[in-house]
């Protein structure tokens, strides 16, 4: 069947798995051949005239049936854009990617048995093999994998070309990401794309079969997909994004050999297919079918056309004189590089008594010795690859790696990135923050996260009582798209049911369009994991409507909020820590106060009218203050003073104590700081802070 040869310039965006099912979702290719021609105008000019020399190279080489000889050697180079997560693939990964993509275009997959017998005399060995580049452009020692961090990996696209690219005419540049910003699985340009964006974007989980990817064959094999695109094949229904569109049957993929078809739309594999009055050839690595397994001959010279040409440079990656620039020509023996130290540098909430383990990812070289520090930790050192350590003291902890082989060495610290809190809250229920006499932050206890611009601090301008309040200062200097938390330390959620939290919010929105966002998340294992338990957005956040000038909250524009906390997860808990997570996007200032903690004590009514009589006063105090307290009936009391990070540092009584009124005085040799305390009866806490000044 002839076909209808339609020339336009496109760039692929692949279909993604959505979790849930063998469903796809896929973005406009048509978006994409717009921004491409609109950032290049010129783009469509050097497509056409690649169009016609490749119908020249195929017309002229229509008879060359050629296997088992590598003609082009394609040097690569990988670069992981990542944040920690699992889209810091590990260099294995990266080499069965390789592996892969080698044997998909060298014939060499035993499963190709499994193809159409109609299509099985067309499966073509492309004769293209891709080498990792050994000799970077600086002419320096490479593994040709290179790491950065950047948070450009959650939504990726052409900005992380701008992190990191080499010379598109030296090197193939593979980006490996966590997301791509329209949820492709990936994507690429055809010849002739500026060289700064030149390559393919691709999702971790589409990157090989083992380690993050699922290992089915679509995605192990998807970057051969994105390679082909590379190297000027589009899909087998023509350039478009839009498999099993009837109109497909219309268009060309340029390829005599592959049947016209309008395409696979659901990662089905059903080889009997029949769209456009002929067999489709579904197992093509240029459909959509969940089964990749060929290319054809036709699709062979396209590549070679492609490879021949100055178009995009590709006719000087494999040429000699770079494969010896890159280190990938043949008889290379690759010198030792010197690792990069890196490891997981997360931060870590976690309780006393915990043990982590730690990664090593160091890089560029695999080390030959590794030197772990672990301040606070036991061990407080290792000389592990991959060591593990407890921490039972509150604290925030500093991780040192050094590591080396014989071509140097490396170090790196990961400063704070161990958040150690006690186990049992400090704080017991019920509880009230003013924020009056806090110190924001402090230690393990009261901690900020702040993502660019201004953080959540302590301030005087407007409170619902007393005198201060939490705050972001958005009216200016807090760029939109900026995420801010603050967390607070841990409440003993002990023999308490029917848990709960309100607070008061003050918020403006600048305009009818304002999408702030405010989520209040729980913890119950020190802040290693976290549940959303609030949230709230838009003009449903503001309190006080619109306003442009700089918000400050009078009485009537406070509003109280309620959290939900009446679970399993938190009734009883011994611990319990909150975050309080603001997402800026055209917002005004906003403010919290009067964080109160409730729940219904389990322990017996005595407890109860005890709780209600408790009084640490002078507060603050200078040198010296007093705990008193009234007892309805005889009972086991101890009554002690803990520091910030929860280690006792006085103990006031612990004895059986008659019923009637008890005062204890303390304080004489503390230093200036906040202090609990705290005291227990017949098992049942209370806590109340206080804050010396001395």
């Amino acid at each position: 069947m002839m076909k209808k040869f339609i020339i336009a310039s496109a760039a692929f965006v692949a279909l993604a798995f959505l979790s849930y099912g063998q469903q796809y979702r896929v973005c406009s290719a048509s978006e994409m051949i717009e921004q491409a021609k609109q950032a290049d105008p010129g783009y469509a000019g050097r497509l056409a005239a690649l169009e016609q020399q490749t119908q020249q190279y195929v017309q002229q080489h229509a008879q060359q049936r050629t296997a088992g000889t590598v003609l082009f050697t394609i040097p690569v180079v990988f670069h992981i854009i990542h944040n920690y997560g699992g889209e810091n693939i590990s260099k294995a990964q990266v080499l069965d990617a390789v592996d892969i993509l080698n044997k998909s275009f060298q014939k060499l997959y035993a499963d190709s048995v499994i193809v159409c017998s109609v299509f099985r005399p067309i499966i073509a060995d492309v004769q293209v093999q891709f080498r990792l580049a050994q000799i970077d452009p600086n002419g320096n020692c490479t593994d040709g994998i290179t790491r950065t961090v950047s948070s450009l990996t959650y939504s990726a696209g052409d900005n992380v070309k701008q992190l990191i690219d080499w010379p598109a005419d030296k090197y193939f540049n593979i980006w490996v990401v966590s997301n791509i910003a329209s949820g492709a699985a990936g994507y690429a340009y055809y010849p002739g794309i500026a060289a700064g964006i030149d390559g393919v974007v691709i999702r971790h989980d589409y990157t090989g079969s083992i380690g993050t990817s699922n290992g089915s064959n679509y995605s192990a094999r998807s970057l051969a997909h994105e390679t082909g695109h590379w190297l000027n094949l589009s899909h087998t229904w023509g350039s478009t994004n839009s498999p099993g569109d009837p109109a497909n049957c219309s268009n060309s993929d340029f390829v005599a050999d592959t049947p016209t078809t309008v395409g696979v739309a659901n990662f089905s594999c059903d080889t009997a297919q029949v769209t456009c009055n002929s067999l489709d050839n579904v197992q093509n690595y240029m459909d959509y079918a969940g089964c990749h397994y060929m290319f054809t001959e036709g699709q062979k010279m396209r590549m070679h056309a492609a490879l021949n040409s100055n178009t995009g440079d590709r006719d000087n990656l494999w040429s000699q004189s770079n494969l010896i620039a890159t280190g990938t020509n043949d008889g290379y023996v690759p010198v030792a590089c010197a690792p990069i130290a890196d490891f997981n540098r997360n931060k870590k909430f976690i309780c006393t008594g915990t043990t982590l383990t730690f990664d090593d990812l160091s890089w560029h070289g695999d080390p030959s010795s590794w030197q772990w520090d672990f301040p606070g930790g036991s061990p407080s050192s290792s000389t592990a690859q991959t060591p593990q350590v407890q921490y039972n003291t509150p604290g925030i902890y500093d991780v040192t790696l050094t590591v080396d082989n014989a071509a140097g060495n490396s170090s790196i610290t990961g400063q704070g990135i161990i958040i150690v809190s006690p186990a049992t809250g400090v704080n017991a229920v019920p509880f009230t923050e003013d924020f009056e006499s806090i110190t924001f932050p402090s230690g393990s206890d009261w901690l900020v996260e702040n993502s660019n611009g201004n953080a959540w601090g302590i301030s005087s301008d407007a409170s619902f009582s007393g005198s201060k309040s939490m705050k972001i200062n958005n009216y200016s200097g807090n760029p939109n798209g900026s995420e801010d938390a603050f967390i607070t330390p841990g409440y003993n959620f002990t023999n308490i049911t029917n848990a709960g939290m309100t607070f008061r919010l003050a918020f403006a929105a600048r305009s009818a369009s304002s999408t702030d966002q405010l989520k209040v998340y729980a913890s119950n294992n020190c802040g290693n994991s976290w549940n959303v338990r609030y949230t709230k957005d838009g003009l449903n956040l503001s309190t006080g409507g619109i306003i442009s000038g700089n918000f400050i909250p009078n009485s009537n524009q406070w509003r109280l909020e309620n959290v939900g906390l009446n679970t399993v997860s938190y009734n009883n808990s011994p611990s319990v820590r909150f975050k309080f997570e603001y997402l800026q996007n055209t917002g005004n200032n906003i403010y919290i106060d009067d964080i109160n903690i409730t729940g219904v004590s389990t322990v017996g009514i005595q407890d109860v009218e005890f709780l209600a009589t408790l009084n640490v006063y002078p507060n603050p105090a200078s040198t010296s203050a007093n705990v008193a307290f009234s007892l309805a009936a005889a009972a086991d009391v101890k009554a002690e003073v803990l520091d910030i990070a929860g280690r006792t540092v006085a103990v006031l009584c612990s004895e059986k104590l008659m019923s009637g009124a008890h005062t204890f005085t303390f304080g004489e040799k503390l230093a200036k700081g906040t202090y609990f305390v705290r005291v227990v009866i017949d098992g049942s806490p209370i806590t109340e802070k206080i804050v010396f000044t001395n």
